[in-house]
């Protein structure tokens, strides 16, 4: 069970699930090929690694705050001459009029989660030590989207599952109250024999470029009477520090 903390917050998040070109949506939380991609990327590895050892690892996601789905409309092309409109997929130009390219690309704003990690020793042992010096920048499912707090809050937790009903919960006073649930979000099943509340289409396919397939997830509220609702920002750092000297874990 040993494993990982991470928090991801920032302004703005976006977790691809399953989208086309001129619709890029953005999952409710954070998703197992996004993961994948950011552990990727502080490794150093190029587009398209295989990934083996990251596809071995297991996720269980604490809502902090779940954020605001928002959409950015984006047009390409638009009142450019023929030749200067974007390709197609064969190299060629498109038709007189219809070079102008429609897109919308959602994001989540003012979200964070907690999230931790378990999975084989020496693969998050590797991920830990990336995650404290990444080769390329870290990002929260794009490239725009950067992290406003560390990712990794500690390396090599005993039992990085059950540290999630302690850590100080990142979320604002408006949002505080004493027996607000929390969500949490599970990739294996929290209870023996539980049946998933639904599929995620976010899984990386071996051997395909660009390909994903389907797998369970479960969802679950409960209420946290060990873990302080810490403010945002500043305060959770703060309330943070205090538990990293409290609590060994």
């Amino acid at each position: 069970m040993s494993g990982l903390l991470l928090h991801l917050s920032g302004p703005v998040q976006s977790w691809g699930s399953e989208a086309e070109f001129e619709v890029r949506t953005t999952h409710r939380w954070p998703t197992r090929s996004g993961l994948t991609g950011l552990f990727a990327c502080a490794l150093g590895r190029p587009r398209g690694s295989a990934n083996h050892d990251l596809g071995e690892l297991r996720y269980t996601i604490r809502v902090d705050r779940p954020g605001q789905r928002e959409m950015d409309f984006h047009t390409i092309g638009g009142g450019y001459p023929r030749h200067l409109t974007p390709p197609t997929a064969e190299g060629k130009f498109r038709k007189a009029g219809e070079g102008t390219i429609l897109t919308e690309r959602w994001y989540l704003t003012d979200a964070a989660f907690t999230v931790a990690v378990t999975g084989p020793a020496r693969t998050t042992e590797l991920v830990g030590s990336a995650l404290s010096r990444p080769v390329f920048s870290l990002f929260l499912g794009r490239r725009s989207c950067t992290p406003d707090t560390p990712i990794l809050l500690f390396d090599q937790v005993a039992d990085p599952v059950a540290e999630l009903d302690r850590l100080p919960i990142h979320r604002g006073a408006l949002r505080r109250g004493p027996g607000q649930p929390v969500t949490f979000v599970y990739d294996t099943a929290p209870e023996p024999g539980a049946l998933p509340d639904g599929e995620v289409r976010d899984t990386p396919a071996p051997g395909a470029r660009r390909g994903f397939t389907r797998r369970p997830v479960w969802e679950r509220q409960r209420e946290l009477p060990h873990a302080p609702d810490s403010g945002s920002g500043t305060q959770w750092i703060n309330a943070l520090t205090a538990y990293r000297q409290e609590v060994t874990v």
